[in-house]
């Protein structure tokens, strides 16, 4: 998602609004999530943290750690769920 948001957007304009959809893993959620390119990236930085839609987390293998008006950031808490983040990360 990001690097699709990149090629639409300059670097100088990381603090404008982009919608990326929902990391929440299931199949048929499209939701949109809007933040900055830059906010994205920070969470991305950790390769088990995502930004979902509120109320789309999975308590069985992650945790809410922080809570945006737009969004939730979960963790990877369970250790499958965490390898396979780790491993499918484009930037790692």
């Amino acid at each position: 998602m990001a690097e699709v948001a990149t090629e639409f957007i300059e670097v100088e304009t990381n603090t404008e609004g982009v919608n990326f959809t929902c990391e929440c893993g299931r199949a048929e959620c499209a939701e949109p999530i809007a933040m900055t390119l830059a906010e994205y990236e920070a969470i991305r930085a950790e390769s088990t943290h995502f930004a979902v839609a509120p109320q789309h987390e999975q308590p069985e293998i992650e945790i809410v750690i922080e809570q945006r008006p737009s969004y939730f950031v979960v963790e990877k808490r369970e250790r499958d769920a965490q390898e396979v983040a780790r491993e499918t990360d484009p930037r790692s």
